[in-house]
């Protein structure tokens, strides 16, 4: 008989799920995607790696991170009982100090009232509206200025005292050295938000279950003087939350120790204020696992519901949105295409909003790779920590489960792209990650306004997370299998004479191989050896191509022709490479074969 062909387009991404006779009619998804990424673009993308953030530990030593968070052209880590911020990765400074200092005079306040009274004081030269300060142990900040004399502070004071220094937060680099610490306990997995206010960079919250709720504020000049403002909120902010967001222009806390069921609201626009006439909280009877901000709603995710709370600056409304499913881990928790996606007991969902908020709908997203929870991770979530982030570039959804006391390079994580299907259908699709060990991991953005992505494991180090073309020199192995191939008619031998791989290299990579087996891998059929796929290099545009990287004259989208042997009813294809040599992109493949005769 005469020759034949089929072009298969890699799309779908992985499928753990459906049966044989389904993936006969869609060749384009894979049985498995490991290292490779759903590109928005079309194909399965090797993914990058990742490298050392600078080249220091954080701490020195291999003190656990418990939190990342890109803020003030650096990053804020948190581990062991400390906070530390680096511009750099090499130089790491311990920001939790007594950052308060004394300014000119002395002062005098009255119980109940806001006003402060000065003695040699330099009010209007030394202070600015907005200030943070502290007078006999008493934190506010600074309404409103009269003159040198008297100011008026944004609340008023529980106890009346005469002659105090009085301090105004802010140290500069030398000044923070040679602070004292503000001690804090040893710090579980922490929780960030960032309220926009005054400050050059707003002001950052920490939060982790242990300890009062940290602000920091770090402010650089044009010359590169950095200043640096911390504290622990006092002013009847809860003493331990382990959530924090930021929502209707308020500070809002969950999961305290004492009630794990209550949201907790700060004063609006004083985020430090917990007392004030607009503070508040709600208790929504079940165990708080999660908040977030979301189309003008403060969405808390609870153990075994979830529910939407509003109308803060009057009478709080919680409404339920659903009481039969509930939230693993906050820690999952991510908005990207719209939505908010979250890991529930049946795997990874969305809460979809509508054009009518009130109307919350949910959807599963993640049954394709049913087989991960179900034998992976709900089995082992005594021992897992979650960790989530979202490459908006990529339009993509990562989600790692470190398990303790496992190896980092078995370490595994889950990618989901998310795509709009040609039929204006909204979609994931799914891929694995393993040797990538992220316990920790955060995505923000950078002075430029350029996405910038991190993660930390449990070795004290900060890492720049996807990117570079090694696991910090190691290398990346990867694999992409189809499903077994029919041809559209399974009962018919098929004698394979060649495949064109579609591959986009990004610059040179020489690892890439590709197997052929029949009829499901039966060790009764004889069966092909691995064959190399050859050499790529990125194709040269001129004024863009890196030399020694790029090849003038490759084509846009390289087909490379690989002659197979053997035969069978089905057969499947894996593309596979082991190496630190440059990512690169299955677009398809092209498959010449002659039928033979029929069972």
């Amino acid at each position: 008989m005469a020759e034949q062909g089929i072009s298969i387009n890699c799309e779908g991404g992985l499928d753990l799920v459906s049966s044989t006779a389904l993936l006969f009619r869609t060749p384009g998804v894979a049985q498995r995607l490991n290292n490779f990424e759903s590109s928005i673009h079309g194909g399965y993308r090797r993914i990058s790696g990742f490298s050392k953030f600078g080249n220091s530990q954080v701490t020195g030593t291999t003190d656990q991170i418990e939190g990342l968070f890109r803020y003030a052209k650096g990053v804020v880590a948190c581990a062991s009982s400390n906070i530390f911020y680096s511009a750099d990765g090499t130089t790491w400074t311990q920001v939790n100090k007594d950052t308060y200092q004394a300014k000119t005079g002395t002062v005098a306040v009255t119980s109940g009232s806001a006003t402060i009274t000065g003695s040699d004081t330099s009010f209007t030269t030394e202070f600015a509206v907005g200030d943070d300060i502290l007078i006999n142990g008493e934190q506010f900040l600074v309404l409103s200025i009269a003159n040198d004399t008297s100011m008026a502070a944004d609340g008023n004071f529980q106890s009346s005292a005469s002659s105090q220094t009085i301090k105004k937060n802010g140290s500069t680099i030398s000044q923070l050295n040679s602070a004292s610490a503000v001690s804090r306990g040893s710090q579980s997995l922490c929780e960030f938000a960032v309220y926009e206010s005054n400050k050059q960079y707003g002001k950052l919250y920490i939060a982790d279950g242990l300890n009062k709720v940290g602000e920091l504020t770090i402010e650089i000049t044009n010359a590169g003087v950095h200043t640096f403002s911390f504290k622990e909120l006092n002013r009847s902010a809860p003493t331990d939350p382990e959530l924090v967001t930021i929502f209707s222009e308020r500070l809002v806390v969950a999961g305290q120790s004492s009630n794990p069921q209550q949201v907790a609201y700060s004063t609006r626009l004083t985020p430090e204020n917990f007392t004030g006439s607009s503070a508040g909280t709600v208790d929504v009877g079940d165990q708080i696992v999660g908040i977030k901000s979301f189309r003008n709603k403060l969405i808390v995710f609870c153990k075994n519901s979830i529910y939407q709370l509003s109308g803060l600056d009057g009478t709080p409304v919680l409404s339920s949105v659903t009481k039969n499913i509930g939230c693993i881990s906050g820690r999952t928790i991510q908005e990207i295409g719209g939505d908010l996606i979250f890991l529930s007991p049946d795997g990874l969902r969305t809460i979809a909003g509508t054009a009518r908020i009130d109307d919350i709908e949910l959807g599963s997203i993640s049954r394709k790779i049913l087989p991960v929870f179900r034998d992976e991770i709900f089995p082992n979530l005594s021992t897992i920590t979650f960790s989530s982030m979202v490459i908006r570039e990529k339009s993509q959804y990562r989600l790692f489960y470190f398990k303790n006391g496992t190896a980092d390079p078995q370490q595994k994580g889950i990618l989901g792209t998310f795509k709009i299907s040609s039929q204006g259908v909204p979609l994931y699709e799914w891929s694995q990650t393993t040797g990538i060990p992220a316990r920790i991991t955060h995505s923000g953005f950078d002075e430029n306004n350029d996405e910038v992505y991190y993660h930390a494991t449990t070795d004290g180090r900060v890492y720049n997370h996807d990117t570079g073309t090694s696991f910090d020199g190691s290398n990346i192995a990867c694999e992409y299998k189809t499903p077994d191939l029919d041809y559209g008619d399974s009962g018919v031998r098929k004698t394979l004479y060649y495949i064109k791989t579609s591959i986009r290299a990004e610059g040179s990579n020489d690892n890439l191989k590709v197997l052929c087996r029949y009829d499901f891998d039966d060790n009764n059929v004889p069966q092909p050896s691995e064959l190399a796929i050859g050499s790529l290099a990125s194709p040269a545009v001129f004024g863009t191509a890196v030399f020694a990287q790029a090849v003038f004259g490759q084509t846009l989208f390289p087909q490379q022709k690989i002659n197979l042997t053997g035969s069978g009813f089905t057969n499947n294809f894996r593309v596979s490479s082991n190496g630190t040599g440059s990512s690169y992109t299955v677009s398809g493949f092209y498959v010449d074969y002659i039928p033979g005769g029929r069972i």
